[in-house]
Protein backbone atom coordinates (compact mmCIF):
# COMPACT_ATOMS: atom_id res chain seq x y z
CA UNK A 1 0.00 0.00 0.00
CA UNK A 2 1.25 3.47 -0.88
CA UNK A 3 0.19 6.57 0.99
CA UNK A 4 0.87 10.24 1.13
CA UNK A 5 -0.29 13.10 3.25
CA UNK A 6 0.16 16.81 3.52
CA UNK A 7 -0.19 19.00 6.59
CA UNK A 8 -2.28 22.18 6.39
CA UNK A 9 -0.55 25.15 4.81
CA UNK A 10 -1.09 28.86 5.17
CA UNK A 11 -3.04 28.97 1.91
CA UNK A 12 -6.69 29.98 2.00
CA UNK A 13 -8.60 27.83 2.62
CA UNK A 14 -6.33 25.61 4.71
CA UNK A 15 -6.93 21.91 4.23
CA UNK A 16 -5.70 18.64 5.68
CA UNK A 17 -5.15 16.00 3.03
CA UNK A 18 -4.46 12.28 2.98
CA UNK A 19 -4.25 9.65 0.26
CA UNK A 20 -3.69 5.91 -0.06
CA UNK A 21 -3.67 3.45 -2.95
CA UNK A 22 -3.27 -0.31 -3.23
CA UNK A 23 -3.21 -2.89 -6.02
CA UNK A 24 -5.81 -5.03 -4.25
CA UNK A 25 -5.97 -8.80 -3.87
CA UNK A 26 -6.57 -9.82 -7.50
CA UNK A 27 -4.82 -7.44 -9.93
CA UNK A 28 -1.08 -7.57 -10.57
CA UNK A 29 -0.73 -3.92 -11.65
CA UNK A 30 -1.98 -0.76 -9.97
CA UNK A 31 -3.41 1.41 -12.75
CA UNK A 32 -4.64 4.14 -10.36
CA UNK A 33 -2.93 7.49 -9.89
CA UNK A 34 -3.52 10.59 -7.80
CA UNK A 35 -2.00 14.01 -7.32
CA UNK A 36 -2.23 17.32 -5.52
CA UNK A 37 -0.72 20.73 -6.00
CA UNK A 38 -1.17 24.39 -5.17
CA UNK A 39 -2.51 26.36 -8.14
CA UNK A 40 -3.03 30.09 -8.41
CA UNK A 41 -4.04 30.64 -4.77
CA UNK A 42 -6.05 27.43 -4.62
CA UNK A 43 -5.52 23.69 -4.34
CA UNK A 44 -6.23 21.03 -6.95
CA UNK A 45 -6.76 17.35 -6.13
CA UNK A 46 -6.98 14.64 -8.81
CA UNK A 47 -7.69 10.90 -8.86
CA UNK A 48 -7.55 8.69 -11.98
CA UNK A 49 -8.13 5.02 -12.81
CA UNK A 50 -6.36 3.86 -15.96
CA UNK A 51 -7.23 1.08 -18.36
CA UNK A 52 -5.24 -0.65 -21.02
CA UNK A 53 -3.52 -3.48 -19.20
CA UNK A 54 0.05 -3.90 -18.01
CA UNK A 55 1.83 -0.52 -18.00
CA UNK A 56 -0.59 1.19 -20.42
CA UNK A 57 -3.26 1.86 -17.81
CA UNK A 58 -0.72 3.25 -15.37
CA UNK A 59 0.75 5.43 -18.10
CA UNK A 60 -2.71 6.75 -18.98
CA UNK A 61 -3.71 7.62 -15.40
CA UNK A 62 -0.35 9.12 -14.44
CA UNK A 63 -0.21 11.18 -17.63
CA UNK A 64 -3.75 12.48 -17.15
CA UNK A 65 -3.13 13.54 -13.54
CA UNK A 66 0.02 15.41 -14.52
CA UNK A 67 -1.52 17.10 -17.54
CA UNK A 68 -4.67 18.20 -15.68
CA UNK A 69 -2.59 19.78 -12.91
CA UNK A 70 -0.12 21.48 -15.23
CA UNK A 71 -2.74 22.64 -17.72
CA UNK A 72 -4.92 24.19 -15.03
CA UNK A 73 -1.92 25.90 -13.44
CA UNK A 74 -0.98 27.46 -16.80
CA UNK A 75 -4.54 28.47 -17.65
CA UNK A 76 -3.98 32.18 -17.17
CA UNK A 77 -6.92 34.47 -16.47
CA UNK A 78 -9.66 32.29 -17.96
CA UNK A 79 -12.69 31.56 -15.73
CA UNK A 80 -12.11 28.71 -13.30
CA UNK A 81 -14.60 26.31 -14.88
CA UNK A 82 -13.24 26.98 -18.37
CA UNK A 83 -9.72 26.28 -17.11
CA UNK A 84 -10.81 22.98 -15.57
CA UNK A 85 -12.61 21.91 -18.73
CA UNK A 86 -9.64 22.82 -20.93
CA UNK A 87 -7.26 20.96 -18.58
CA UNK A 88 -9.33 17.80 -19.10
CA UNK A 89 -9.42 18.34 -22.87
CA UNK A 90 -5.62 18.66 -22.92
CA UNK A 91 -5.30 15.44 -20.91
CA UNK A 92 -7.65 13.73 -23.36
CA UNK A 93 -5.60 14.83 -26.34
CA UNK A 94 -2.36 13.70 -24.70
CA UNK A 95 -3.59 10.24 -23.69
CA UNK A 96 -5.26 9.77 -27.08
CA UNK A 97 -1.98 10.64 -28.79
CA UNK A 98 -0.13 8.10 -26.63
CA UNK A 99 -2.64 5.45 -27.68
CA UNK A 100 -1.80 6.10 -31.35
CA UNK A 101 1.82 5.23 -30.57
CA UNK A 102 0.72 1.83 -29.26
CA UNK A 103 -2.20 -0.22 -30.44
CA UNK A 104 -4.32 2.71 -31.62
CA UNK A 105 -7.63 4.26 -30.54
CA UNK A 106 -9.20 2.69 -27.47
CA UNK A 107 -6.06 0.81 -26.47
CA UNK A 108 -5.65 2.93 -23.35
CA UNK A 109 -7.66 5.44 -21.38
CA UNK A 110 -8.46 6.61 -17.89
CA UNK A 111 -11.11 8.08 -15.65
CA UNK A 112 -10.31 11.43 -14.04
CA UNK A 113 -12.02 13.20 -11.15
CA UNK A 114 -10.69 16.54 -9.88
CA UNK A 115 -11.64 18.77 -6.97
CA UNK A 116 -10.55 22.42 -6.94
CA UNK A 117 -10.69 24.68 -3.88
CA UNK A 118 -10.17 28.24 -5.05
CA UNK A 119 -11.44 31.76 -4.41
CA UNK A 120 -13.63 30.61 -1.54
CA UNK A 121 -15.50 28.05 -3.64
CA UNK A 122 -15.22 24.38 -4.55
CA UNK A 123 -15.39 23.04 -8.11
CA UNK A 124 -15.52 19.58 -9.61
CA UNK A 125 -14.52 18.17 -12.99
CA UNK A 126 -15.21 14.56 -13.89
CA UNK A 127 -15.06 11.89 -16.60
CA UNK A 128 -15.62 8.18 -15.97
CA UNK A 129 -16.64 6.17 -12.93
CA UNK A 130 -14.24 7.34 -10.26
CA UNK A 131 -16.20 9.30 -7.69
CA UNK A 132 -16.30 12.39 -5.51
CA UNK A 133 -18.32 12.67 -2.30
CA UNK A 134 -19.06 15.43 0.18
CA UNK A 135 -19.50 14.08 3.70
CA UNK A 136 -21.35 16.00 6.37
CA UNK A 137 -22.67 15.07 9.79
CA UNK A 138 -26.00 14.13 8.21
CA UNK A 139 -25.24 12.92 4.72
CA UNK A 140 -22.88 11.18 2.30
CA UNK A 141 -23.55 13.00 -0.97
CA UNK A 142 -22.18 11.56 -4.20
CA UNK A 143 -21.18 14.56 -6.29
CA UNK A 144 -20.33 12.73 -9.51
CA UNK A 145 -22.35 10.70 -11.98
CA UNK A 146 -20.93 7.34 -13.08
CA UNK A 147 -20.34 7.29 -16.82
CA UNK A 148 -21.04 3.58 -17.29
CA UNK A 149 -23.52 1.58 -19.36
CA UNK A 150 -25.29 0.24 -16.27
CA UNK A 151 -25.57 3.69 -14.66
CA UNK A 152 -26.98 5.10 -17.90
CA UNK A 153 -29.55 2.33 -18.02
CA UNK A 154 -30.58 3.16 -14.45
CA UNK A 155 -30.95 6.86 -15.29
CA UNK A 156 -33.18 5.87 -18.22
CA UNK A 157 -35.34 3.76 -15.91
CA UNK A 158 -34.37 0.46 -17.53
CA UNK A 159 -32.88 -1.15 -14.40
CA UNK A 160 -33.11 -0.48 -10.68
CA UNK A 161 -30.37 1.04 -8.55
CA UNK A 162 -29.83 -2.37 -6.94
CA UNK A 163 -29.41 -4.01 -10.35
CA UNK A 164 -26.64 -1.56 -11.26
CA UNK A 165 -24.31 -3.21 -8.74
CA UNK A 166 -24.57 -6.65 -10.37
CA UNK A 167 -25.22 -5.74 -14.00
CA UNK A 168 -22.68 -7.22 -16.48
CA UNK A 169 -22.14 -3.74 -18.01
CA UNK A 170 -21.53 -1.97 -14.68
CA UNK A 171 -17.84 -1.56 -15.53
CA UNK A 172 -18.29 -0.55 -19.18
CA UNK A 173 -17.44 3.13 -19.49
CA UNK A 174 -19.45 5.41 -21.73
CA UNK A 175 -16.87 8.20 -21.32
CA UNK A 176 -13.16 8.13 -20.59
CA UNK A 177 -10.09 10.28 -21.09
CA UNK A 178 -8.05 9.26 -24.12
CA UNK A 179 -10.31 6.73 -25.84
CA UNK A 180 -11.72 9.19 -28.39
CA UNK A 181 -10.35 12.39 -30.00
CA UNK A 182 -12.76 14.52 -27.94
CA UNK A 183 -14.58 14.02 -24.65
CA UNK A 184 -17.48 15.59 -22.78
CA UNK A 185 -16.45 16.80 -19.31
CA UNK A 186 -18.81 17.34 -16.37
CA UNK A 187 -17.76 20.57 -14.64
CA UNK A 188 -19.68 21.79 -11.59
CA UNK A 189 -19.51 24.79 -9.28
CA UNK A 190 -20.24 23.20 -5.89
CA UNK A 191 -20.66 26.54 -4.16
CA UNK A 192 -18.91 28.29 -1.27
CA UNK A 193 -16.47 26.34 0.88
CA UNK A 194 -17.72 25.98 4.43
CA UNK A 195 -15.81 25.17 7.60
CA UNK A 196 -15.80 21.45 8.24
CA UNK A 197 -16.22 20.42 4.60
CA UNK A 198 -14.88 16.92 3.96
CA UNK A 199 -14.46 15.55 0.45
CA UNK A 200 -13.55 12.06 -0.72
CA UNK A 201 -12.18 11.32 -4.20
CA UNK A 202 -11.87 7.61 -4.98
CA UNK A 203 -11.56 5.08 -7.76
CA UNK A 204 -14.19 2.41 -8.33
CA UNK A 205 -12.31 -0.08 -6.18
CA UNK A 206 -14.18 1.61 -3.31
CA UNK A 207 -17.54 1.82 -5.11
CA UNK A 208 -19.12 -1.05 -3.20
CA UNK A 209 -18.39 0.36 0.26
CA UNK A 210 -21.68 1.42 1.90
CA UNK A 211 -22.25 5.17 2.45
CA UNK A 212 -22.31 4.52 6.19
CA UNK A 213 -18.76 3.15 6.06
CA UNK A 214 -17.54 6.09 3.99
CA UNK A 215 -19.14 8.55 6.40
CA UNK A 216 -17.87 6.87 9.57
CA UNK A 217 -14.29 6.63 8.35
CA UNK A 218 -13.98 10.01 6.64
CA UNK A 219 -15.67 11.97 9.42
CA UNK A 220 -14.31 9.91 12.29
CA UNK A 221 -10.60 9.95 11.46
CA UNK A 222 -7.86 12.30 10.26
CA UNK A 223 -7.61 12.26 6.44
CA UNK A 224 -4.59 9.98 6.21
CA UNK A 225 -5.98 7.42 8.64
CA UNK A 226 -9.34 7.54 6.85
CA UNK A 227 -7.73 6.82 3.47
CA UNK A 228 -5.70 3.89 4.73
CA UNK A 229 -8.74 2.37 6.43
CA UNK A 230 -10.92 2.86 3.34
CA UNK A 231 -8.42 1.02 1.17
CA UNK A 232 -8.10 -1.71 3.80
CA UNK A 233 -11.89 -2.07 3.88
CA UNK A 234 -11.91 -2.55 0.09
CA UNK A 235 -9.24 -5.25 0.40
CA UNK A 236 -11.07 -6.95 3.27
CA UNK A 237 -14.14 -7.20 1.02
CA UNK A 238 -12.18 -9.06 -1.64
CA UNK A 239 -9.83 -6.46 -3.12
CA UNK A 240 -11.12 -7.23 -6.61
CA UNK A 241 -9.78 -3.98 -8.07
CA UNK A 242 -7.15 -1.34 -7.42
CA UNK A 243 -8.38 1.01 -4.70
CA UNK A 244 -7.42 4.65 -4.21
CA UNK A 245 -8.79 7.20 -1.75
CA UNK A 246 -7.97 10.89 -1.34
CA UNK A 247 -9.62 12.82 1.51
CA UNK A 248 -9.67 16.60 1.91
CA UNK A 249 -10.80 18.25 5.16
CA UNK A 250 -11.30 22.01 5.40
CA UNK A 251 -11.32 22.69 9.16
CA UNK A 252 -11.93 26.39 8.87
CA UNK A 253 -12.42 29.14 6.30
CA UNK A 254 -10.79 32.54 6.71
Amino acid sequence: MRWWNREPTEERPSASVGAATDVGRVRTENEDAYGHRSVDGGRLFVVADGMGGHTRGQEASTTAVEVVQNAYASGGDAPVMDRLREAFHRANRRVYALAQEGEGPGSMGTTVTALLLARGRSYLAHVGDSRAYRLTANACQQLTEDHTMAASMHREGLITEEEVHTHPRRGTLTRAIGTEPTVQVDVTDLGPITAGDRFLLCTDGLADLPPSVLTDLVRGHPPQDACEQLVQQANDRGGFDNATALVVHVPNVT
